[in-house]
């Protein structure tokens, strides 16, 4: 496993989660690909610039933690595999708890970008 990958990864996860916290929109918007994909846990396809239109307005986010964060890197693209919890809203309606996540990074010029997300939850109890 290539651990500076990783590490890299990780932390870009950990600074997207925040910058959603923060409603920092550039961060955001630098860390989604042009072509990102979200596929929701409300059943939603949602590209890049919908997402970003609703994050602060419809999607709010009080607090968010990783409590399981794990990459695996193949080549120029890595698959993260997380377990977390989140203080959320969407549409005003409580969208807290522990969801699981799918993200796609790939690596583009001199960065890691990330590609598709696929969340499931909030799960129960």
């Amino acid at each position: 496993m290539d651990a500076s990958c990783t590490t890299e990864i990780q932390t870009l996860e950990r600074q997207w989660m925040q910058a959603w916290v923060d409603n920092d929109l550039a961060t955001c918007a630098a860390i989604l690909a042009d072509d990102f994909l979200l596929a929701s846990a409300r059943g939603v396809l949602m590209p890049k610039d919908a997402w970003l239109a609703n994050e602060g307005s419809v999607f709010k986010c009080t607090s968010f933690e990783w409590i399981e964060l794990v990459v695996r890197p193949f080549g120029d693209v890595a698959v993260v595999h997380g377990r977390s919890r989140q203080q959320a809203s969407v549409a005003e309606q409580d969208w807290s708890g522990v969801f699981l996540t799918t993200d796609v990074w790939v690596r583009r010029g001199n960065g890691w970008r990330v590609v598709a997300r696929h969340g499931t939850g909030p799960l129960p109890g």
